[in-house]
């Protein structure tokens, strides 16, 4: 599957047309901005010099000092925000702060940031809201996280169109809010939406943090140590929410599960293991093993095992499923190893399957952004795919 022209990228089987790809471009405040940086490292030196003066004249250079060793700080704390990108604006701070439990949440389109770049309440703006998804206490699910729900412009809950959801999962540490703020999804869904990249689609960014052992890194799974029922959570409890309250196409042709990091993995683990609930899998630098958080979740090897998707990949029925699978690396790097290694056996299995590798990029949500709308576009394809091959 593709699009003609856009950005390079190696060993990519999606592409975004150029004016696409520029009108995703940018998009990031001042708390996020390499020019930022620059111009706080401007008053540093300014300080520095400042107070050098002031002893050359004999006087106290302690107020120069005052000024340069929290300019200093700042422009160290932009400066890592700008190169890992998880809080790209001033509003996606406030995004991020609600979904940590800090505030109250933004109410409307015009506080969060697809919103904000596109203009507000104008003409091909979609919105975005926040919700607690309850769950049974059986669960042992945290009651104050957020779910948070992406719409498209001239979405109406009362209207005849129904649409295709995909739900994203954050990395660890991470909340739902951070695909809205730090993935952009909203304005990568109207920008999509409006060039016709990718059909109308509701997106929904899920909390996947638990309570008990590894309550931080559930890797979406059922504990079997004391601690939260994950897998159970997203499956029976989320998806059922969502399709009674929002006009969805509720089957799983017409559902992507995707994810970042942890939420990659969580994304095929959950994609691969419940194709009645998912169709189309997401993954965004995901891995194939459930890890540190597997081990505080599960009580045995064998618990462990049966979540080890390189273990399990090779025989499933991949008839009419998707996979994307993006990482962001160089030739020779493990995540770009991984890959290509998992890519092999599921198209084997029969899964329609895109590969995607963006050079230079690293572990970050400024990459997860980047490959955000191309796993968005494969998941619109296969749409479109299935039904032309159905009609």
């Amino acid at each position: 599957m593709g699009v003609a022209g856009g950005p390079s990228a190696a060993d990519s089987d999606v592409t975004l047309p150029r004016d696409v790809a520029r009108a995703l471009g940018g998009g990031g405040g001042w708390i996020s901005s390499w020019w930022t940086v620059a111009a706080v490292l401007g008053v540093v030196a300014g300080a520095v010099v400042w107070a050098a003066l002031r002893r050359r004249r004999g006087r106290r250079a302690w107020p120069g000092a005052m000024v340069a060793v929290p300019a200093a700080i700042l422009a160290a704390a932009i400066g890592a925000n700008a190169y890992v990108g998880y809080i790209p604006t001033t509003d996606a701070l406030r995004v991020t702060l609600s979904s940590w439990g800090i505030g109250s949440p933004p109410t409307t389109a015009a506080a969060v940031p697809g919103a904000a770049q596109s203009g507000a309440g104008g003409e091909g703006v979609g919105a975005v809201s926040s919700a607690s998804v309850p769950a049974p206490a059986s669960l042992k699910m945290p009651s104050d996280a957020l779910t948070w729900v992406y719409t498209p412009p001239g979405y109406d809950p009362a209207g005849l169109v129904r649409y295709p959801v995909v739900y994203l999962v954050h990395g660890e540490p991470g909340q739902a809010g951070d695909w809205i703020a730090a993935g952009d999804a909203g304005h990568t869904m109207d920008v999509l939406i409006d060039q016709a990249a990718a059909q109308p689609m509701i997106v929904v960014s899920v909390d996947v943090n638990g309570t008990g052992p590894s309550a931080g890194d559930t890797e979406c799974l059922d504990s079997t140590t004391g601690g939260s029922q994950v897998e159970t959570y997203l499956n029976t409890v989320v998806v059922p929410w969502v399709d009674a309250h929002y006009a969805t196409v509720a089957d799983a042709s017409h559902r992507a599960v995707g994810g970042f990091s942890s939420g990659g993995f969580c994304a095929l683990d959950q994609g691969l293991r419940h194709p009645d609930t998912f169709g189309t899998v997401l993954s965004i630098a995901g891995y194939t093993d459930p890890g540190d958080g597997g081990t505080a979740m599960l009580a045995t090897a064998d618990q462990r095992a049966a979540h080890a998707v390189a273990g399990y990949v090779s025989g499933l029925d991949g008839a009419g499923r998707h996979v994307f699978l993006s990482t962001g690396g160089d030739e020779g790097d493990q995540g770009v190893l991984a890959t290509r290694a998992l890519a092999d056996p599921l198209r084997a299995d029969g899964f329609d399957v895109a590969t995607q590798i963006l050079p230079h990029y690293g572990h970050t949500w400024v990459y997860a952004r980047a490959a955000l709308p191309y796993g968005i576009v494969f998941f619109s394809q296969s749409l479109t795919a299935s039904a032309s091959s159905s009609g």
